[in-house]
């Protein structure tokens, strides 16, 4: 498993930066709402080729915080053990999804999905 720091245009220089405002799921997008750090900036995320979703609350969500980079909010997963699970890793034969890990002030939410687009 390498972590690495996903690139957004929403700031994030720590774990608990941003906030989570709202999220909507829906069979077909899961839509994030996150309030950007020390700005009035609401932030959607949405993931239009979702495969599956976790959202951890703080005493859940130790332990995958543990693996993470200090420095940052936003990250990918490769080589992910989530996504082998799920059947979604890079050895099998169709399209490879790929994790997210979006960091809030009070949970951390994982994503298995094929996009993400940035709106505001």
């Amino acid at each position: 498993m390498d972590v690495h720091v996903w690139q957004t245009p929403i700031r994030a220089t720590w774990h608990k930066s941003n906030a989570l405002i709202d999220f909507t799921y829906t069979p077909d997008v899961l839509e994030v709402v996150i309030q950007e750090e020390e700005t009035p900036a609401k932030w959607h995320i949405s993931f239009k080729e979702l495969a599956a979703f976790k959202i951890l609350v703080p005493h859940n969500a130790h332990w995958s915080l543990e693996a993470l980079p200090p420095d940052g909010g936003f990250f990918r997963i490769v080589d992910s053990p989530w996504l082998a699970a799920l059947g979604l890793s890079e050895t099998n034969d169709h399209r490879t999804a790929l994790h997210f890990v979006i960091c809030c002030k009070r949970e951390l939410i994982e994503v298995a999905a094929y996009d993400a687009v940035f709106s505001n």
